[in-house]
């Protein structure tokens, strides 16, 4: 799915905020290694859904392949997000439910990278996690008479990426996600509900 202009906009208002901010947060906030910022749509449903996500991070500073030229580590996501529905309650949509959710996940993040930047300028990493998250609506309006049916506020929030670390200290961050939401099966009722992201981190 092509990504939307508006998420070009939000990244390069990304590359120009957050570093302006940051560290005056961090001040306020002990302890917090990095913010994020990212959105882009939903790949798999009738729903229609764009996401908007603000994350705080806290890296685990851990090495467990001390032996090779490789970095195994990871950090701790708390985000913010909302989806936002762009179809109308219209005729032939569903009209039991509701089009735009907020919510909150708190995920584990391991992160695989070559221990020394390429040129001493960039570093490709692979990601994984695994976390739970908590969103306000758990039927979301759809095309037809069948909104897409979480189950349960309560969803688990499983995701992969790949993205670009930049500069001699590797504090920039470039890279997409995918993110995966559903109930594990704890409610009969369990559509789940993909999406696509590209993000910018900075990290401290």
């Amino acid at each position: 799915m092509v990504f939307k202009l508006k998420y070009v906009g939000l990244l390069f208002i990304g590359i120009v905020v957050l570093p302006i901010y940051a560290n005056s947060f961090v001040d306020k906030v002990v302890g917090v290694d990095g913010i994020s910022i990212g959105g882009g749509p939903e790949s798999n449903s009738e729903a229609d859904m764009q996401s908007y996500r603000l994350s705080v991070l806290w890296d685990w500073h851990q090495d467990w392949l001390k032996s090779s030229n490789w970095l195994l580590s990871g950090y701790f996501d708390l985000s913010f997000f909302y989806w936002e529905n762009e179809l109308n309650h219209q005729d032939g949509l569903s009209s039991t439910s509701r089009g735009s959710t907020a919510g909150i996940s708190f995920s584990p993040v391991f992160r695989i990278k070559p221990k020394k930047p390429f040129g001493d300028w960039f570093s490709p990493y692979f990601e994984v996690g695994i976390g739970v998250s908590y969103v306000d609506h758990d039927e979301i309006v759809a095309k037809g008479n069948s909104p897409v049916d979480l189950g349960t506020n309560f969803q688990l929030e499983d995701r992969v990426g790949v993205g670009l670390l930049f500069g001699q200290q590797q504090t920039v961050e470039f890279g997409y996600r995918y993110l995966h939401y559903s109930n594990g099966g704890v409610n009969g009722d369990n559509d789940g509900i993909d999406f696509q992201q590209l993000h910018l981190t900075v990290w401290f």
